[in-house]
């Protein structure tokens, strides 16, 4: 009887490797809940993949009597992604990056750039009991060329590759209780940032008091990661809410240029949101639509106002819908096998 039910485990985890891409839970329903929760945990080796495409938008007027601007816009986008999980051992790994261009007909600077960042991410836990790991982080994330502040006549640069380039690391637990969530708390979290180009260092815009080029924190971190696919693996969402609170009062307050030292109110204040949410459409193999959002509050990435004594954050938003060419692949590495397209 037992070795009837390990060959009938062992067929429907291979069938659910077979159908299934990185991440997602186990969808047999000839599989009770608790046979789900085993075989997740045993299934031992690797998941790779990785996704590419670019996105095309464009407008065209002629003739068009409530008016338009002729413009189109590319943007190109990829991330790779490595998983590991082996008795007790979890590595989570993954490398994005995305780059779009904006042209509008008759702007004076013709090319925009309108999307540019790359990150790299690592994450090692080691499980204590059940969901729970002790796990560890880091976090790499910069751009790839010049930012720019636009005007009807001039543009103004405002970050640079490596200006600012931020860094990451943290030791906490994290909880895990499903293949698609997990939640990761840190009491001992550091973040750098590093600025560094002197023209983007002296407008101290990134935290930093120029003429020292880096931003020291210490502080807590929480994140909260969902991942899952729907509807036969044609629809995804993935969602990253990341919060930082910097421990550490600055020596120079970051909003008043008339304190000698960052007030309470604004030390108080001193929490960072980053929250990115994806939402997919397969159309096809190479076909689909999406839609990223963007929220980011940085107390330390401030803005000029009309006083050049005092400077503001805002948060920030973006959002980018579109239809483009997709190109997806996906790997999974059992051990003693080799490694295997899903």
């Amino acid at each position: 009887m037992k070795k009837s039910i390990f060959i009938l485990s062992l067929f429907l985890s291979l069938s659910s490797t077979i159908v299934a891409q990185s991440g997602t839970a186990i969808t047999s329903e000839a599989v009770s809940t608790d046979e789900k929760k085993k075989l997740a945990d045993t299934t031992d080796g690797w998941k790779f993949g990785g996704i590419g495409g670019v996105t095309f938008n464009q407008a065209g007027f002629k003739n068009w009597a409530a008016g338009g601007t002729n413009s189109f816009s590319l943007l190109f986008n990829m991330r790779f992604n490595a998983d590991m999980k082996k008795k007790n051992h979890l590595l989570q790994m993954w490398a994005a990056a995305e780059y779009g261009l904006q042209f509008t007909k008759g702007d004076k600077y013709k090319f925009r750039k309108n999307a540019d960042r790359w990150e790299i991410f690592a994450k090692y836990g080691y499980k204590v009991y059940k969901p729970l790991y002790v796990a560890m982080y880091a976090d790499l994330r910069s751009q790839f060329s010049n930012s720019y502040n636009y005007t009807d006549s001039t543009k103004n640069i405002i970050s640079r590759a490596a200006a600012p380039l931020i860094f990451e690391g943290a030791i906490g637990l994290d909880y895990v209780p499903a293949p698609y969530f997990s939640l990761f708390f840190s009491p001992i979290a550091a973040k750098v940032t590093y600025v560094g180009a002197n023209d983007i260092a002296i407008l101290n815009s990134f935290g930093n008091v120029f003429p020292s080029k880096v931003k020291k924190e210490f502080g807590a971190v929480l994140i909260a990661t969902y991942k899952q696919e729907f509807w036969k693996q044609n629809i995804s969402i993935l969602s990253v809410l990341k919060a930082y609170k910097n421990y550490l009062r600055s020596n120079a307050d970051p909003f008043d240029a008339t304190l000698p030292r960052e007030s309470k109110s604004h030390y108080r204040k001193n929490i960072d949101v980053d929250w990115q949410t994806t939402l997919g459409l397969k159309v096809n193999k190479f076909l689909s639509a999406s839609v990223f959002m963007h929220l980011i509050w940085d107390n330390d990435v401030t803005f000029p106002t009309n006083n050049p004594n005092f400077k503001t954050s805002k948060v920030q938003f973006r959002d980018i819908i579109g239809v483009g060419l997709t190109y997806q692949m996906n790997y999974s590495k059992m051990k003693g096998e080799k490694a295997k397209k899903i």
